[in-house]
């Protein structure tokens, strides 16, 4: 919404409130010259200049959460859930609606909304950006050497469906490539990586547990979009939507996997797109790259066996450099620094970069569901623990609850009536991370497994 816009919906009373707080001296008694005032005065650059930065005071992480956010548009909760979430007193809303850059409007559904105006939106993350580029160390010149993979990740998915293509590829009980097509398929990649040798994965992607970071973002695409099927006799084939991709332009396809890294890595990293929508707009320079995460401190959280220091390191940088998105380079004190790329610039224009989900959205997903067919709930929502008995049995209750998906619940389940399908819809609404493949492919083989055993039904014959 415009400001003017803003301020027409708003009642008088917030007006006044807004006027009186500047000394503003027009009529505190009419609607039309209190919006004259608060629009001539918001519109003029020396006023901004001289009141963003008392809005921004003891607030700049509250601020940066905003205004990277492509909404404009917030709830009560959204925002209350933004101000504890970086340590903003209680009353931080009201403040700011007195101040003019957050306006309530009702003008969506009847229901209560916070809006900033698109102008003030864009002053607010403009200066921030600035503020924010204060707390890093920037370099011209950048280390002597560093990598970059440019377009590799989509020529290698080239690579990867002609090899499904032209190859006999067999699948293991839970759906993973047998060790001798893995160890085929990572040999034949322009990048190199080695096959996981054990650990606990997890939370990354369908496959990220079967397979290293790289290779499991690209199976997980091509299996998202359709360009391979895992079939239930346990084969992997290339589909005909291949062809899609085989269609497109660099440029088409590097943007579709660089959203497809971003819906998957965000769920285990929420604040994953406003991170790369600053290193979008700071990241010209070459920038430190401690710096940098010392700077986000309040938007990058260790994720279960994850150190914030290795979700930075492994989980944003080492796979933006995959995706061609920056260049990561070591100076001689063994400093690491990063730069965006021009086909970086390219991919991580404002409208490639997927909105993140609001904080309601995000309070639902309360489930994390584990390879070893385990679902920890680290919330008690009855309506969501209640779909679990579904198909588990609680194994440990408590502040967080432990559920495990078993063959005879699974069947109990079945026998009542209920879909697997449309329990891993469920599954997949309220997780954190992506459901793991041999969990979805175990629960359609027993799904499968029940059906062929149930009795054929036969019409009775008429009588006549």
């Amino acid at each position: 919404m415009k400001l003017s816009e803003c301020l027409n919906t708003a009642d008088i009373l917030t007006l006044r409130r807004i006027a009186e707080g500047y000394g503003f001296t027009c009529s505190k008694h009419s609607k039309l010259a209190l919006i004259q005032e608060i629009l001539f005065s918001f519109r003029n650059r020396a006023f901004l200049d001289e009141y963003l930065p008392q809005w921004r005071n003891e607030r700049e992480q509250l601020m940066l959460r905003l205004c990277l956010d492509n909404r404009t548009l917030f709830s009560l909760d959204d925002l209350n859930a933004a101000c504890h979430a970086v340590g903003s007193p209680e009353g931080t809303v009201d403040i700011a609606v007195g101040q003019g850059w957050l306006y309530p409007t009702t003008r969506y559904a009847g229901r209560l909304m916070y809006c900033i105006p698109d102008e003030l939106h864009q002053a607010l993350q403009e200066t921030i950006i600035d503020e924010f580029s204060t707390h890093l160390q920037h370099s011209d010149d950048g280390p002597l050497t560093y990598r970059e993979e440019g377009n590799a990740l989509a020529r290698d998915l080239d690579v990867f469906l002609e090899y499904v293509a032209h190859h006999s590829v067999r699948l293991t009980q839970d759906g993973s490539l047998y060790k001798r097509n893995l160890q085929q398929v990572l040999e034949l990649l322009e990048i190199p990586e080695e096959p996981l040798r054990g650990g606990w994965r997890f939370g990354y992607g369908r496959r990220f547990h079967d397979y290293p970071d790289r290779l499991a973002l690209l199976y997980d695409y091509a299996y998202q979009q359709h360009y391979i099927e895992e079939l239930p006799e346990g084969v992997l084939q290339m589909s005909d939507s291949a062809e899609q991709w085989q269609g497109q332009g660099m440029l088409e396809r590097h943007r579709s996997l660089v959203r497809f890294y971003l819906s998957t890595y965000r769920r285990p990293i929420p604040r994953l797109p406003q991170i790369v929508q600053l290193i979008a707009k700071v990241g010209r320079k070459w920038i430190h790259a401690e710096s940098m995460h010392t700077a986000l401190s309040n938007l990058v959280n260790e994720y279960y066996y994850d150190s914030a220091e290795q979700v930075w390191q492994v989980r944003i940088l080492k796979m933006l450099v995959h995706l061609g998105v920056i260049r990561m380079g070591t100076d001689e004190s063994a400093r690491e620094w990063f730069q965006i790329t021009k086909l970086g610039q390219q991919l991580l224009t404002p409208e490639a970069i997927p909105a993140v989900e609001d904080d309601e959205v995000e309070r639902s997903r309360v489930l994390v569901v584990q390879p070893n067919f385990e679902i920890v709930a680290t919330a008690d929502q009855p309506l969501v623990t209640a779909e679990l008995a579904v198909f588990t049995e609680l194994r440990q209750s408590g502040a967080i609850r432990l559920y495990r998906i078993t063959e005879d619940r699974v069947q109990q389940g079945l026998a009542a009536g209920r879909s697997v399908m449309n329990w891993l819809e469920f599954l997949q609404n309220h997780s954190q991370t992506p459901i793991p493949g041999n969990v979805e492919r175990t629960l359609a083989e027993w799904e499968r497994q029940f059906l062929s055993e149930q009795p054929s039904r036969v019409d009775a014959p008429e009588i006549g």
